[in-house]
């Protein structure tokens, strides 16, 4: 009998009998009572609701009803009832399980299930409510160490099972202003390492850890252990002579040293600094810097560096080079001493042949002007130096010197020393020094140069019947090569040729000389001639130039100048006198034609000239100014006009007789200075202006 259709509640129960006539015979009545609600199959629950692989996977209880029939499963994102749809049905009752795909997690989703039989009677569940999916757990970092070249940054990994990915941030000094470095998506690799940073500085870094839903979570920051800074070091005041700076700082002891850096700029910002030496020794301090541009101010700092290559500068000091000069005078008041040549030495110190009352002496004067040495030689006060030079292996210095042995006979002396001045070697040359006319020959020297030959080249006077102009060429030893006489007058007539200055030329010489008739006093003429060795067996004239340019013409210096022509120097006078004068110079061509002639008024006297980097005439000597003659220092450009001039002295006697040019384009100029009678060296060291600083 089935029950399901009748209601629920007492109910009494009989049996009827029937025959075929329908008689009927009841059984005595039962009492039941009928229960319906024991037929429905028990009910199954919800177990899991679980986010995975951005769906959920549900799960709940099998169905124990014998007569199961299905499963239906019901969703809803609302608590609202009437808003469940349904989602899953399933008659297998050992199907308990589905993944319901596209899902928002992170809201409460709600869920049941009924059980139905085979009578259709149903049970619900519970509603299950899912869990909102949490955010990552955080990520802290936990070491940051460095080494040379890295720097390791490592963290915890993250125990969270949907995972996604690792991001990196870093910031310098504070942690307002970070920068993502780079994403670790693998969920194992818990470190990173960077190979460009300052470990003087705080790096902080932390981990921003995600989910597959994006979630993120961010892990507190830390940094590395500060690497104390190197110290700086001081930089001293710029010690400057002339163009060269000696620069120096205090030295860094710390061990983590790697380098020294000086800079140099034109700007006190040092915007435009250059790097000019870098030296990795800790105990070089000091830099000399040369051939620096006079009147610029430089600018230098000089920095540590450390061996993490962090730098640190030092304070900012600048120099600005100026020319050194100055105007000396050397001796004593016990004893008079006058310079006659000076010249720089290629230790750009300076040397002097000068003499005394009793010798001739070789000055040695450093580049501050300061006397170091005196070298005298024992030959006498009848022994005049003429000019020095320095030998062409600048290992030593070699000058010339006229001996007057009496008022008819003189000798021409040559001396070589070594650069401190001891004497290695001297040669006398005379007419008498073959052992002939001991007593009579006025042979003198005005010139010696350097040869093509490693020799020497001596122009002057040879007095054999009557004075001609001679030329000698000296080997390295002092011995006499070869030996020129030259007489531009016949022999009958008495006229005294004296060579003045030289130069050498292809296959012989451009010499500059002296023309006077009978006697070194007579009026006298100017000669410029170049001499060919080559011509015959004591060579011969090319050509010869003369000029005649008042009473007494005194050429001085002969030089080649740059453009090819040749530039003479001197001066003239009405009277022989010495006290009044007018300087001249002339240029020609190398034919000896005149270009250009000029003559400088005002008494004055042209005693050395040479041709300045800038193709400019310097000349030096003496001029008369206010009834005392001063040194006097001119300057004229290639076409013989005049740039600037000098006068130097006060109340002395000065008389400047050579002119060089020094290494930074200024002059050096020897001669004499003579106050209250006594006279001593004028050593004077200009700029290229000619002006003492």
């Amino acid at each position: 009998m089935n029950t399901n259709e009748l209601p629920d509640g007492p109910v009494s129960l009989s049996v009827s009998i029937c025959d075929c006539d329908d008689n009927c015979t009841e059984s005595p009545p039962i009492d039941y009572t009928i229960d319906n609600t024991l037929s429905v199959p028990d009910t199954i629950e919800i177990e899991s609701v679980v986010f995975n692989n951005a769906g959920f996977d549900i799960s709940w209880e099998e169905s124990n009803a014998t007569d199961f029939y299905q499963y239906d499963l019901y969703h809803s994102t609302l608590e609202n009832e009437n808003n469940y749809s349904l989602i899953f049905s399933s008659n297998d009752v050992k199907s308990i399980t589905y993944f319901l795909e596209d899902v928002n997690p992170l809201i409460l989703n709600y869920f049941h299930i009924t059980v139905s039989d085979s009578f259709n009677y149903t049970s619900k569940s519970n509603v299950f409510i899912s869990s909102l999916d949490p955010k990552p757990l955080p990520i802290n970092i936990t070491s940051i160490t460095y080494d040379e070249a890295f720097m390791h940054v490592s963290w915890n990994e993250s125990p969270d099972s949907d995972f996604l990915k690792y991001e990196l941030y870093s910031a310098i000094n504070d942690t307002s202003n970070n920068t993502l470095i780079d994403s670790v998506m693998i969920k194992s690799e818990a470190s990173y390492s960077i190979d460009d940073f300052d470990p003087h500085v705080s790096n902080y870094f932390r981990i921003i850890v995600y989910d597959t839903l994006n979630q993120s979570t961010k892990g507190g920051f830390m940094s590395n252990t500060v690497r104390p800074a190197p110290q700086a070091v001081s930089l001293d005041s710029i010690d400057s002579f002339s163009n060269e700076l000696k620069i120096k700082w205090s030295g860094y002891q710390s061990s983590d040293f790697k380098s020294y850096k000086l800079y140099r700029s034109l700007d006190a910002s040092m915007s435009d600094k250059v790097d000019i030496y870098t030296s990795y020794s800790s105990q070089d301090t000091s830099y000399f810097s040369i051939e620096n541009d006079y009147e610029t101010t430089y600018y230098f700092v000089v920095s540590i560096v450390d061996d993490w290559g962090y730098e640190v500068f030092s304070n900012m000091q600048s120099a600005t080079p100026k020319y050194f000069t100055f105007l000396q005078s050397y001796g004593s008041d016990a004893e008079p001493i006058a310079g006659f040549y000076g010249i720089q030495t290629t230790t750009e110190d300076y040397r002097i042949i000068a003499k005394n009352n009793s010798d001739v002496i070789l000055t040695s004067v450093n580049r501050y002007g300061i006397v170091t040495s005196s070298s005298s030689y024992n030959y006498s006060q009848d022994e005049t130096p003429v000019k020095l030079i320095e030998t062409q292996d600048n290992n030593g210095y070699v000058f010339v010197s006229n001996i007057v042995n009496n008022n008819q006979d003189s000798d021409i002396r040559i001396t070589k020393t070594m650069q401190d001045g001891t004497q290695l070697w001297n040669s006398i040359i005379g007419y008498d020094s073959a052992g002939e006319n001991v007593a009579y020959g006025l042979d003198r020297v005005d010139d010696i140069i350097l040869s093509s030959e490693n020799g020497y080249i001596i122009i002057g006077q040879y007095h054999a019947q009557h004075p001609d102009i001679l030329i000698l060429e000296i080997n390295e030893l002092g011995n006499i090569d070869n030996q020129y006489s030259i007489s531009m007058a016949p022999s009958s007539q008495r006229t005294i040729e004296s060579g003045k200055s030289i130069i050498e030329v292809d296959n012989g010489y451009i010499i500059l000389a002296s023309l006077a008739q009978s006697s070194s006093l007579a009026p006298s003429n100017i000669l410029l001639s170049q001499f060919d060795t080559n011509i015959s067996s004591n060579g011969d004239t090319v050509w010869t130039k003369t000029w005649n340019l008042d009473t007494y013409d005194y050429p001085k210096r002969l030089i080649h100048s740059s453009d090819g022509s040749y530039t003479i120097c001197g001066y003239s006078s009405e009277n022989n006198n010495q006290e009044n004068g007018n300087s001249w110079i002339i240029n020609t061509n190398t034919n000896g034609e005149q270009n250009f002639l000029t003559l400088i008024p005002g008494d004055n006297f042209a005693l050395d000239m040479i041709e300045n980097h800038m193709g400019n005439y310097i000349i030096v000597g003496k001029s008369l100014d206010n009834n005392n003659y001063q040194g006097w220092l001119a300057c004229y450009d290639a076409q013989g006009n005049q740039i600037w001039e000098k006068l130097y002295g006060d109340e002395s006697i000065d008389t400047f007789k050579s002119i060089n040019q020094t290494k930074d384009n200024g002059y050096i100029v020897t001669g004499e200075t003579i106050f209250n009678g006594i006279s001593k060296i004028l050593h004077l060291k200009t700029d290229p202006n000619g002006d003492i600083q």
